[in-house]
């Protein structure tokens, strides 16, 4: 009785889930989840589109119909299904004498009061069209991004050959052969796994039929045609016997190459095949195209047309691929080569880099060397020995430059600046290059044909001011740049009298990185007018905060670099820096090199009158190192002169070094000025700079640089 009930039960349900199955419009099929999950029901629909009756459906495991790849997700959907878990997949789902398709399904179990499973209504819908699509779109995509990125084109046939290989495994195995040069064919294909099958093969007589075709070639057995036995046995070692080849052709309508797709049967949807490949076929003419554009652009890039010599990234692909380990880099530059351009035009320096290499190519001692243009007025030159006698490389440069150049029509005698530098396999050429540059810098100071070796030390500076200079972007945004100050103070009576603000850097990674490294670091990279602000900051800050509380004010010097003082909004930032925090301008002193009015005087000047009409005053800081001229120093309208320390340091024991401390102190005494002595460390210093009438000193004598807060407990005492 029991069992009739259950019976009736199932019948009712069974019934309920057809009723469900009509009502979806859809193709299903109903599962007996108990018995092998084999097909209890299916509708005609479902018949259509497997391409068989319903007789072969009955009573057959449904998930046999799934390919052989899918065996792990049909587990996974099968322990769901067993859970009653409504499930949602996509698979590959095989037909009768037709090629499968892409399925989209949604599985609904139906349980007993016991939860167990009884019965899965799947409903089935094809949708390859709109898989396609969506994995054309994709490909397409990825495709634009391999170009935006400037992939080669082995990378892009590799998207490509991949994607193929995801779309359709493991229904078909396919390659992509593209004509690279007359009679070869480049082979590519997705199964990163294959092995023996070469990149290249001969572009037979098959292949060229199949390009000359506009239709693909269908052959049921790869046995009736000749192509290489490698392919073949790539086919054979994947259970795919017959092939389907089709041209593949680029907008102008030449055949560029051909796919040749390997199935398991011939009886394959040609139009569905036509149709997806010709849209992936316009993909790899896409990349053959850009491919060929690359190459041109390539060529262009590595020869500077000018001249005909390779270029520096020519210079670079060539050294670092074919010469060896150990060797020289040197950079040769025309010390005339600024003149000469100015005189004649732009193609005249053309034509003596020219001429230079031309003879140097025929003095060349050895083989292995390789000549470029390294930038618009230099050659460079690589030698790919390490032990080559920098006499023998003199005496060439002189027999070289010893007749003159022809250029314009003018005889030309020229003299030659060479930087050298080692490349082994400690030094790469990349720095090798960097190294030679730097030292044809230096070369470049000397008088006359010169040559200048780098070394060790110089490398070691620079890789010092490289790091300060990747550290200090950092250290401006987070602040790190801090302040000592350092007094002032009269001669006369000891009192503070001003207070210079010195930059300092104490970085948590570098640790204390002194100003003599990073100032000049600054300077170089355009970033020292970002440090004057923030020191200037600081100081008001610090002003601000003592007004606030009532306490006693000093002036501060702060120190302006050329660049920021020459900076067209200097003034008014400054001013409008020393409004916002409502300070006096009168406390605060400009510091700035004397050769500042060197540089443009009537500019330096109108700063300066600018400066002092709204209160502020201005100093000369280290006078006497540099070469400025009297003439300018006495027109412009500074307020202080800061005697070098060097000369302090010397005024006990040298005659001629008191006689010159002597003089600027008269000089300042005349324009108006205050002098002030920097360095000072001894009693007797002060005592001589008292007796020669200097009012102001300032040095570890009175005090050493310190913070804020220690300041602060002095003036507050």
């Amino acid at each position: 009785m029991v069992t009739k009930t259950m019976f009736i039960e199932n019948e009712m349900l069974l019934n309920t889930i057809r009723r469900l199955g009509d009502n979806s419009k859809e193709s299903y099929v109903i599962i007996d989840a108990t018995n092998n999950h084999c097909v209890l029901e299916c509708n005609d629909s479902f018949c259509t589109l497997t391409n068989t009756t319903r007789s072969k459906i009955i009573n057959n495991d449904y998930f046999s119909w799934m390919g052989n790849e899918e065996q792990t997700t049909i587990e996974k959907i099968k322990q769901k299904i067993h859970s009653g878990v409504i499930v949602q997949a996509k698979w590959h789902h095989n037909c009768y004498d037709k090629p499968p398709f892409w399925a989209e399904i949604q599985a609904l179990p139906f349980q007993n009061n016991e939860n167990e499973t009884l019965f899965v209504l799947v409903l089935v819908k094809d949708v390859t069209y709109y898989h396609t699509e969506e994995f054309l779109m994709h490909l397409e995509k990825a495709m634009y991004e391999a170009i935006e990125k400037d992939n080669s084109f082995d990378k892009m046939m590799s998207i490509i050959c991949s994607s193929l290989d995801e779309f359709f495994l493991p229904n078909i195995s396919s390659m992509v052969l593209v004509k690279m040069e007359a009679d070869q064919l480049r082979v590519f294909n997705g199964n990163d796994k294959t092995k023996g099958l070469p990149e290249r093969c001969e572009n037979n007589e098959f292949f060229k039929r199949v390009m000359q075709g506009e239709a693909s070639i269908l052959i049921k057995s790869l046995d009736e045609i000749d192509i290489p036995i490698e392919h073949k046995m790539f086919a054979n070692s994947s259970k795919k016997p017959s092939g389907w080849f089709m041209p593949i052709y680029n907008q102008q309508q030449q055949a560029i190459g051909l796919f040749a797709i390997f199935l398991e049967q011939h009886g394959s949807d040609q139009k569905f095949f036509e149709s997806l490949f010709r849209k992936i076929g316009a993909l790899v003419a896409l990349a053959y195209s850009y491919a060929k554009t690359q190459k041109r652009i390539r060529d262009l890039a590595y020869i500077d047309i000018t001249t005909g010599l390779p270029n520096r990234h020519g210079f670079i692909n060539k050294v670092e691929k074919e010469y060896g380990q150990n060797g020289h880099i040197k950079i040769l530059k025309p010390s005339e080569f600024p003149q000469i351009v100015e005189l004649y035009g732009r193609e005249a320096g053309d034509e003596l880099l020219r001429q230079i290499a031309k003879r140097l190519n025929e003095e060349k001692y050895e083989h292995n060397e390789y000549i470029a243009r390294f930038t618009s007025s230099s050659l460079i030159i690589s030698n790919a020995t390490s032990d080559e006698g920098f006499l023998n490389y003199e005496r060439r440069i002189k027999e070289i430059i010893r007749q003159p150049f022809i250029v314009g029509g003018k005889q030309i005698y020229i003299t030659l600046k060479t930087g050298i530098a080692l490349y082994n396999d400690e030094i790469k050429i990349v720095d090798a290059i960097r190294f030679a540059d730097n030292a044809v810098s230096f070369a470049a100071n000397k008088p006359g044909t010169h040559t200048e070796i780098f070394t060790q030390e110089r490398n070691d500076v620079l890789e010092q001011q490289m790091t300060v200079l990747n550290h200090l972007a950092q250290a401006l945004k987070n602040k790190e740049i801090s302040v000592n100050l350092q007094p002032k103070v009269d001669l006369r009576t000891g009192e503070i009298q001003s207070i210079e603000a010195l930059a300092r850097w104490i970085s948590p990674k570098l640790g204390f990185v002194s100003p003599a490294i990073f100032i000049p670091v600054a300077e170089s990279a355009g970033k020292v007018r970002e440090i004057d602000i923030q020191i200037l900051e600081i100081v008001l800050s610090w002003l601000a905060g003592r007004k606030r509380l009532g306490r006693k004010l000093v002036k501060v010097a702060v120190n302006i670099s050329p660049d920021h003082f020459y900076y067209a909004n200097f003034v008014q930032d400054t001013l409008e820096l020393v409004q916002k925090y409502n300070i006096d301008p009168k406390y605060i002193i400009l510091e700035v090199t004397e050769t500042i009015g060197l540089v443009d005087f009537q500019t330096a000047f109108s700063i300066i009158q600018e400066l002092k009409g709204y209160g502020f005053e201005t100093s000369v800081d280290d006078f006497g190192t540099g070469f400025s001229s009297l003439s300018y120093l006495q027109r412009l309208p500074f307020t202080e002169l800061k005697i070098d320390r060097s000369f302090i340091n010397a005024i006990n024991d040298d005659a001629a070094t008191l006689a010159i401390v002597r003089s600027i102190i008269q000089l300042a005494l005349n324009l108006g000025m205050t002098s002030v002595a920097e360095g000072i460390e001894s009693k007797e210093q002060v005592e001589i700079l008292r007796a020669l009438g200097c009012t102001v000193g300032q040095g570890y004598f009175y005090y050493k640089p310190m913070t804020i807060e220690q300041l602060d407990a002095i003036l507050d005492e």
